[in-house]
């Protein structure tokens, strides 16, 4: 029995698109990875995007919007990226590194200190919209101590502002501090699609201090197959950043360190 043109090319189209599923279903789960600015803190900017990219690091994070242009420079010039800034909302600072960071595919890490109200989502929506103009996204960044320092509450704002640009950063460290280790997996799930970037550390899965809960990526307790394993489940395809506040040491071996660990993380993930 021949076939019509329109039914081999429904056909053809159909097995084109069941093979780019698979595809993606089987392909490897490799998040990039940049390291947080409290733990590159060394030399010129050069020097540290120059260690970053002998390190295998894919650019730096989390970044203040102090001398913004000159590290982006800096990074890019050794083909790296920079990831994020880390801001808190109000920061008058926020327009210009938005303008800055246009194009750039990078997002605004940005904390809520202080009590939520009806200023606060004009507030965020106001930088979410001007944001989307340079093609940016707003990643709610629960903190310890701060009004939004977990993920539910952060997510019942997202759904307030009601903007396609604004999620959650998921932040181990602060997820440990603040909420039980044992509620991570369904919490991410609950976030899913809205969870635009993540950040690791080695850390004590009962840890109440910043010193066991931020150390190198191969040291504490917590199985780090956990986060990625729920990571992958939910289909995640942000950047890691990994976190390096107040980690005792030499930065430079810190860093060594845990890429080598990141790198057997990995292949656990794709086990």
């Amino acid at each position: 029995m021949l076939l019509s043109r329109s039914t081999v090319l429904c056909l053809a189209i159909f097995t084109l698109c069941v093979g780019s599923l698979r595809a993606e279903e089987g392909a490897a789960f490799h998040p990039r990875l940049f390291a947080f600015q409290n733990g590159v803190s060394f030399g010129s900017l050069d020097d540290e995007a120059q260690a970053l990219k002998k390190l295998g690091y894919d650019g730096i994070g989390s970044l203040s919007t102090r001398n913004l242009d000159k590290r982006i420079a800096a990074y890019e010039a050794v083909g790296l990226r920079v990831f994020s800034i880390y801001v808190s909302l109000g920061d008058p600072s926020i327009p210009k590194a938005i303008g800055q960071l246009k194009g750039r595919k990078a997002t605004v890490e940005l904390t809520v200190r202080k009590k939520i109200d009806t200023g606060t989502v004009a507030a965020i929506q106001k930088l979410a919209d001007l944001a989307a103009k340079a093609d940016v996204r707003i990643a709610l960044y629960p903190h310890a101590g701060f009004a939004i320092a977990k993920i539910d509450p952060a997510l019942e704002l997202i759904e307030k502002v009601d903007r396609q640009n604004v999620g959650v950063m998921f932040n181990l460290c602060h997820f440990l501090m603040n909420e039980k280790h044992q509620d991570l997996e369904a919490t991410i799930e609950r976030a899913g699609s809205k969870i635009f970037a993540a950040s690791t550390c080695g850390a004590d899965r009962a840890g109440r201090s910043w010193s066991v809960l931020i150390r190198p990526l191969d040291q504490g307790n917590f199985k780090q197959a956990r986060l990625f394993a729920a990571l992958k489940k939910i289909n995640f395809r942000g950047a890691v950043g990994l976190q390096c506040y107040a980690v005792r040491g030499d930065k430079k071996s810190n860093l060594q360190r845990s890429i080598k660990a990141w790198q057997q993380i990995l292949a656990e993930a794709n086990e």
